[in-house]
């Protein structure tokens, strides 16, 4: 950056010289345009190679961008972001879908086969927790437990230790890309906002073909983001926003997480058939004072309101079970707890917290499912958002639609991140898997032309995708092969 100062100074330098010369002033403007451009583009230059772009993966790209490059970079970088984006929707129609069809099929081939009897139809309940950390299962702060709740769950249920959080910049709403499509969100663009979900399969749809009834509950309006629109194209039968619900305690962003899970534990208890419900928790939200400000607290810093914010969250999950419990309703139940996203604060959380338990990446969210008969279990291999969908289907002895990109209970050790690309875990530790396919154009195609994902595959086709995508290497070789054979 030193550099690109004594460019502008020198050009300002220039500039100064030019003006006090007898220059034409209508000159002096085109000369001045034009010296701009290329200065611009000088710029641009100096910051590709000086700038260390790895924060070109962080989820808060464009404020980033901002500040690394300057406005004038920062619209060059924009441009090309969106000129890829629109060269991908544009060039859909044409591109070839045999590699991706491979691709699903060789993950559906590794899924448990659909029993000709299926499972009791029991309700499925999704708890989205805001903000919720990986670390937070097993954690303490000043001495105390952050989530005991959640804690004598992870021991008795099935709990998942490193999953990876596979959000972009969407955050909420690509977790819930991830648990309704089991695709990955795209990294330059929220799907929520940029992209139809009219055709793409979906959890509730999959559902519905069963008979079940889908929900989905919210403490803030349903015009926020979208959501309300994308949500009802996903598949929702009924849609529960703040305008809709007893909205009289509030907390933070909306509707208290302890009043969201009341009306949703009433609406369970009383449903009549088989019901999926995703409750979505927001109190748990940045800066996390709301839970301090509440209590008349003093401030003791942003580490101490999350602590707090977490505990209360971990209270209200626990009264929501025991509300299940007393109603007789709670074996009927198969319940995912999960975390939208990363906290942002990470770094810090683990430096004050005590007891944090080692991850595979810092970058990770919890998932517990209860109500499974593989209880109690836990999961060390590294796991994505995308899967718990496919977990819900399996525990059904449902078909998994093909679109899906999720892993059942079985066959984890690999998952795909928007931000870090394909991820599997070795004897080594966590190490960049090779990905056979582009996961954008998958997931754009998933979402516009699922049908063309859905053709079937031609014998020799088949034969290659029964085999295991996951060994590192053979990937690439398969799709060279089918390239010759086809």
């Amino acid at each position: 950056m030193n550099n690109l100062r004594s460019i502008l100074v020198a050009f300002g330098s220039v500039a100064e010289r030019a003006v006090s010369s007898r220059v034409p002033r209508r000159g002096w403007a085109k000369w001045s345009f034009w010296g701009w451009i290329g200065l611009c583009v000088v710029s641009s230059g100096l910051c590709l190679t000086q700038q260390p772009w790895v924060w070109l993966r962080s989820r808060n790209l464009n404020a980033q961008a901002v500040e690394s490059l300057g406005g004038m970079g920062y619209a060059l970088f924009d441009f090309g972001e969106m000129s890829l984006n629109y060269w991908r929707t544009m060039n859909l129609g044409s591109v070839d879908t045999a590699p991706y069809r491979l691709y699903l099929q060789g993950l559906a081939a590794r899924r448990r086969p659909v029993p000709l009897v299926p499972a009791p139809r029991k309700h499925l309940i999704y708890v989205q927790m805001e903000s919720a950390e990986g670390l937070l299962i097993g954690a303490h702060y000043l001495g105390r437990p952050l989530m005991p709740f959640l804690d004598s769950l992870a021991h008795k249920e099935v709990y998942f230790a490193n999953v990876i959080d596979n959000t972009a910049g969407g955050r909420t709403t690509d977790a819930q890309v991830l648990v309704q499509t089991s695709q990955v969100p795209l990294r330059s663009a929220p799907v929520y906002v940029s992209q139809p979900l009219g055709r793409i399969p979906t959890l509730p749809k999959a559902l519905k073909a069963a008979g079940y009834r889908s929900w989905l509950m919210s403490g803030f309006i349903g015009s926020f983001g979208n959501c309300r629109a994308a949500q009802q194209a996903m598949g929702y039968d009924e849609l529960l926003f703040s305008e809709r619900l007893d909205s009289r305690e509030q907390l933070g962003w909306g509707v208290s997480d302890r009043s969201i899970l009341r009306q949703a534990a009433q609406r369970i208890i009383a449903a009549k058939e088989p019901t999926f419900a995703h409750v979505i928790l927001l109190t748990n939200h940045h800066p996390y004072n709301f839970v301090r400000e509440a209590q008349k607290l003093p401030d003791a810093g942003i580490v101490s309101d999350y602590a707090l914010s977490v505990h209360y969250m971990d209270e209200c999950i626990a009264g929501f079970f025991a509300e299940l419990r007393a109603a007789g309703v709670l074996d009927n139940c198969i319940i995912a707890l999960y975390g939208d996203h990363d906290s942002s604060i990470t770094s810090r959380l683990e430096r004050e917290f005590q007891d944090v338990p080692q991850r595979l990446l810092s970058d990770s969210v919890p998932l517990i499912v209860v109500g499974l008969p593989e209880a109690p279990r836990r999961i060390e291999a590294v796991a994505g958002l995308q899967d718990v969908p496919v977990i819900m289907l399996e525990a059904l002895g449902l078909p998994v639609p093909l679109t899906f990109t999720g892993n059942g209970i079985d066959e984890g050790g690999r998952t795909v991140a928007a931000m870090y690309g394909a991820l599997e875990s070795t004897a080594q530790g966590l190490v960049a898997s090779p990905m056979p396919v582009s996961q954008e154009t998958l997931t754009l195609l998933a979402l516009r032309y699922p049908e063309k994902l859905l053709a079937p595959l031609n014998r020799t086709l088949s034969y290659f995708a029964s085999s295991d995508w996951g060994s590192r290497g053979s990937a690439r070789r398969r799709v060279r092969r089918w390239q010759w054979t086809r």
